[in-house]
């Protein structure tokens, strides 16, 4: 008996690719993801590593003053309003000096109405994953291990973005789907 086929359908790997003005650097070796804790609009401490499984997670590092920051927001919030919170959770977490005050005003102004207010509001998440300059986002599986790190601003409901949802966190788009 010979060697069997691969499925079409079957998951590619995880890898390192550019995409315009961001980069993605796949994990060789998968970290868990910070057990620190994020503040929500409530002002209520929620630690990271608690809302992933059995759902993958993106963890956006973003201020209200950074260009691409603020360009990509649109369709991340547009992509999360394509994809269940059971399957995918955006969670942009803002780093301006106000916390999650800035980020609601923000969130009005651009009328982001599917995506989480929270913050970083000391850094310590930043921290744990080596966040530089801004965006950054984590990819983070249903078990909670970062998978790696998109750095810059991307369309997030573009076809190769949504390919690598799909190739490193097992998430796609029900194609029937309307924007």
């Amino acid at each position: 008996m010979g060697p069997v086929a691969a499925e079409p359908q079957a998951q590619q790997a995880c890898q390192s690719q550019a995409f315009g003005s961001g980069q993605f650097r796949a994990y060789a070796d998968p970290k868990p993801v910070s057990n620190n804790a994020f503040y929500n609009n409530q002002g209520e401490k929620i630690p990271l590593d608690s809302l992933p499984g059995p759902r993958a997670l993106l963890v956006n590092f973003w201020t209200t003053w950074c260009t691409p920051c603020r360009e990509e927001m649109p369709s991340m919030d547009r992509l999360q309003a394509r994809i269940s919170r059971d399957r995918l959770m955006i969670l942009p977490l803002v780093r301006d000096g106000k916390g999650v005050s800035e980020a609601i005003r923000f969130y009005r102004t651009h009328e982001i109405i599917h995506l989480p207010v929270a913050a970083d509001r000391f850094g310590k998440i930043s921290y744990d994953h080596r966040v530089g300059a801004l965006p950054q986002t984590l990819f983070v599986d249903q078990q909670g291990m970062v998978k790696g790190m998109l750095i810059g601003a991307v369309d997030w409901e573009s076809k190769p973005v949504l390919h690598l949802l799909n190739s490193c966190l097992n998430v796609s788009l029900n194609e029937t789907t309307s924007p």
